[in-house]
């Protein structure tokens, strides 16, 4: 009786540390399991990260490229409109000149 005791209580001993050896071993797993899914977030949020910056890289070359056509295209409103004011004056000067020194003189031309 004294043996069958004695194995029933290696047996239960045995057990224990089989029960302790299968707990470490799980939390050893879910560690690694969390560790890996850490990983993996911190991946795919660096990806994201990446192709957001991408995205706004190409927004801001569409926006300078849009940005730099507008101002071409005002900068030669500007010239067209600086060469017709040229005409009206090389048309007009010399009345322009007669009609404000008669203003200034007081003679009528």
């Amino acid at each position: 009786m004294a043996v069958e005791y004695l194995d029933m209580v290696n047996q239960i001993v045995a057990a224990e540390h089989s029960a302790k050896a299968l707990a470490e071993e799980g939390r050893q797993r879910q560690e690694q399991l969390r560790s890996g899914l850490e990983r993996e977030a911190a991946d795919l949020r660096e990806e994201y990260m990446q192709r957001a910056r991408h995205r706004v890289e190409l927004v801001e070359q569409t926006e300078q490229a849009g940005a730099e056509e507008t101002i071409a295209q005002l900068d030669e409103k500007q010239r067209q409109a600086m060469k017709r004011v040229e005409a009206v004056y090389e048309k007009n000067r010399d009345k322009w000149v007669d009609t404000l020194f008669s203003m200034i003189v007081g003679v009528q031309p």
